[in-house]
């Protein structure tokens, strides 16, 4: 299966079996560890104005990754879509629709974390894990380059009634617990892409 890592509205596709082509893709074969082609092809994505998409062809998805990650500062972080009866809850960050996430602190499993980050950005409590979820990976600007994040999902379930908190400090402006129909008409209507395709994903839309 292929990866995808996600950088504003362009994305970079790593696996064996080319998608289907498009006006904006552009192919890159990754073998015989030839990092200065890939090097050049992630500078390229990355220039203001560029609208291709990149597809990196290789036997070995792990290996081009760690070749990726060479690139970029790497971010690890672990969040979670929570049910609570026929609801689940969804965050507000700098106007877009998001889930509870956050970075690993050290020493944390990603279990750990992902509940830890839930509860503090939202004041949920009562939190168990059922399963976990696709990882999603974004490019965003960070200090003097560019950060590629892995976030970890897993659907959670509490049944706990406890009035909802926004961590302010955290950039959240509302914390709410939605239907399913309000997921489709309200969070996919203004939301991220990785957010976006975890969704329709999660709930076969």
């Amino acid at each position: 299966m292929n990866k995808h890592i996600y950088y504003d509205d362009k994305k970079i596709s790593v696996g064996s079996d080319i998608e289907e082509a498009t006006q904006n893709q552009v192919i890159v074969k990754y073998e015989n560890g030839n990092s200065e082609t890939l090097k050049v092809a992630i500078k390229d994505l990355l220039k203001p104005g560029n609208k291709n998409n990149l597809f990196i062809q290789t036997n070995s998805v792990s290996e081009v990754f760690e070749e990726l990650k060479k690139h970029f500062y790497y971010i690890e972080a672990a969040g979670g879509l929570i049910q609570n009866k026929d609801k689940y809850l969804f965050i507000k960050r700098l106007g877009k629709w998001d889930l509870p996430k956050g970075k690993l602190d050290k020493g944390e499993t990603i279990k750990q974390a992902a509940v830890r980050e839930c509860e503090e950005e939202c004041a949920v409590t009562g939190l168990s894990i059922l399963k976990q979820l696709p990882n999603t990976y974004h490019i965003y600007e960070y200090k003097i380059g560019f950060a590629i994040k892995v976030s970890y999902w897993f659907h959670m379930e509490t049944s706990s009634t406890k009035e909802l908190v926004p961590q302010t400090e955290e950039n959240i402006e509302e914390v709410r617990w939605l239907s399913i129909d309000e997921v489709k008409s309200v969070v996919l209507k203004n939301t991220y892409i990785t957010i976006e395709k975890l969704v329709r994903n999660f709930f076969a839309l």
